[in-house]
């Protein structure tokens, strides 16, 4: 790290005003070079560091690890503002066990300990993965006895990162249970799901469907009784979960990949690209999904079909899980 002229000013020194400009080189192994400039009621300090790779994604590998202690390293910090007047930090690691909001599901939530001659605690309510980087930023605050710190101590150092475990738990039950309610319709005559495509997702806790291109009253012939068509659904979903399939995710090369998705992949995954895409396997129906999963479905207890919509060719089907 390039070292600063002037005196870093502490974190409670600094005001709004952050500018951020990127270098950016997409090529592998090219670095990226940050600029930061924060302005303080005094003089402005600019901070230049050169930025490592794309952030390790470790929760990728296990859902259960919910404390990474010693492993990642501080690459970033920021400092945001936003539409108020609300001033908050973004800090990136080169590994991290948080879940970036995506695909449907919330972020983790947590915090970080930054190991420098005393602990800095850094707690986050959000964790964003910028797409042209590939880097993970934790969006938080400082703990009030790290207001002092300096901001030249935080980068590079090794850190500790925690997850809360109550909220992980919950949003992979919520995903896992997305996936099987694709199972659950296919199951069903007329809705398998090369005819009732799976399109998209939301798996959050207060809101959480899936919508399906095609008309799923139409397509089952059950049309003017959602409620048969609602509980032939549940009763699917009460017999995988009594089944107790392994939900699996694997790596697998492109036409593996779309045999286990029911023989069609979506246009965004290129038979050219050079990572193989990570599949979730669900009672042997295979999606690409880039979450966290539970290990079983009988980890679910409980989900339970809420409502079906369909509008403009498009079927929605709301759902709940027991948590």
């Amino acid at each position: 790290m390039t070292p600063l002229s002037q005196k870093t000013p502490s974190i409670a020194a600094i005001t709004r005003g952050c500018v951020v400009k990127a270098t950016n080189n997409n090529r592998k192994g090219r670095t990226q070079i940050i600029t930061t400039t924060f302005s303080s009621l005094s003089k402005n300090y600019t901070m230049t560091e050169i930025e490592l790779k794309p952030t390790e994604l470790v929760y990728l590998k296990d859902t259960y690890v919910f404390r990474l202690e010693d492993e990642a390293t501080v690459i970033g910090l920021r400092q945001q503002q936003d539409e108020g007047t609300n001033v908050f930090y973004e800090i990136a690691l080169d590994k991290t066990i948080a879940y970036p909001a995506g695909g449907g599901q919330p972020s983790d939530e947590g915090k970080v300990c930054i190991h420098t001659d005393q602990n800095v605690w850094f707690h986050f309510d959000s964790v964003r993965m910028e797409r042209e980087t590939k880097q993970v930023w934790h969006r938080g605050s400082f703990s009030k006895d790290s207001e002092e710190m300096s901001l030249a101590n935080v980068r590079g150092q090794k850190c500790t990162i925690e997850v809360d475990e109550r909220i992980r738990l919950q949003h992979a039950k919520m995903h896992s249970a997305g996936h099987l309610l694709d199972v659950a319709v296919a199951s069903i005559p007329g809705l398998e799901t090369n005819i009732l495509v799976p399109t998209k997702g939301s798996h959050g806790v207060k809101d959480a469907y899936v919508e399906y291109k095609g008309n799923a009253r139409t397509l089952s012939g059950i049309e003017g009784d959602d409620e048969k068509l609602m509980k032939l659904m549940n009763e699917n979903l009460e017999k995988l979960i009594e089944k107790n399939d392994i939900i699996k995710t694997e790596y697998l090369a492109y036409e593996d990949a779309k045999r286990a998705c029911g023989g069609h992949l979506p246009s965004y995954i290129s038979p050219d690209a050079e990572e193989a895409p990570r599949i979730v396997t669900v009672a042997n129906l295979g999606c690409p999904c880039g979450g966290t999963h539970v290990k079983s479905s009988s980890e679910l207890k409980r989900v339970t079909v809420t409502a079906l919509r369909v509008k403009k060719g498009v079927t929605r089907i709301s759902y709940s899980v027991d948590l």
